[in-house]
């Protein structure tokens, strides 16, 4: 049986699907103006960073041997300026709602002559390492030296520079060697849009020639940003956590003992930093 209404009838919404719809119209509108107020604060980050960057090889650099004559000091001192300088974009990134970032086991120096490595999901990655280690030496790729906005910094903190692996394996085995510790992405480069790591052997191969105690760090990001196919200017739907972790100090001498063939430890010490990322990142994305 139809029922026909006059078009003086009107038919009553329950209240509570009016409500639904309302807080669902509210909550659409928040994530939006959220992501826009993100999106604002990031590329005030990257203006702020790239006009920086731009000082540093402009007058930074090219002044202060003028007040410091010795090279390895005038070194550390670049070094000192851009670890403040990484611990004042961290903690805008945190104050601007960016990101929340839980650190754990990284907020102290490292023994000299360590070799931190980690997994690099992201652009901000080294700017959060090195905001906690002061006089880390950073293992560079070409296309940063090259880059008028880094080039400066790279330049005055004496950071290597990857150029040829074999020379790079050398130059890093004497920087450990010397007291130094380096910070390095053993991937090479930022991991891809899949999540699959790749780690390449150089920074196993460091370890093994030179000893030094390996420092692996699990960088997790709950939400993609800065990845390969970010947008720079665009920032995630949802506000990423960021967990950083540092874990136990790998000793080589483990696996030089249980292989003599340099090739083959160097393999067996990438294949365990490799297992312990999977398992660690697997468990951060779980919780």
């Amino acid at each position: 049986m139809a029922v026909v209404l006059s078009e003086h009838e009107q038919v009553e919404r329950p209240a509570s699907l009016t409500s639904a719809c309302a807080t669902g119209r509210g909550t659409s509108l928040f994530a939006v103006t959220g992501r826009a107020a993100r999106s604002m604060g990031q590329v005030a980050l990257f203006v702020a960073f790239g006009i920086f960057g731009a000082g540093m090889s402009a007058l930074v650099v090219p002044l202060y041997p003028l007040f410091v004559r010795d090279r390895a000091r005038r070194a550390r001192g670049v070094r000192t300026i851009v670890h403040y300088m990484c611990r004042f974009s961290v903690g805008s990134m945190r104050a601007l709602r960016l990101i929340d970032l839980e650190l754990r086991n990284v907020d102290r120096m490292p023994h000299p002559g360590s070799l931190i490595v980690a997994n690099h999901p992201s652009l901000i990655d080294a700017l959060i390492l090195l905001s906690q280690v002061r006089d880390g030496v950073v293992v560079a790729k070409r296309s940063l030296q090259v880059n008028p906005f880094t080039s400066g910094g790279i330049r005055g903190a004496d950071y290597v520079v990857n150029l040829d692996a074999p020379a790079l394996v050398e130059a890093c085995r004497a920087r450990v060697l010397a007291g130094e510790s380096l910070v390095l992405f053993p991937e090479c480069t930022r991991t891809a849009d899949d999540g699959i790591i790749r780690l390449r052997r150089g920074a196993a191969h460091i370890a093994v020639r030179s000893g030094c105690p390996v420092i692996p760090v699990t960088i997790h990001f709950s939400e993609p940003l800065l990845t390969k196919r970010s947008r720079w200017w665009l920032a995630p739907k949802v506000r990423p956590r960021v967990r950083v972790l540092g874990h136990a100090p790998i000793d080589p001498a483990l696996f030089t003992a249980e292989h003599r063939s340099v090739s083959l430890a160097a393999r067996r010490l990438t294949e365990h930093l490799h297992a312990l990322y999977v398992k660690e990142l697997a468990r951060c994305g779980s919780t």
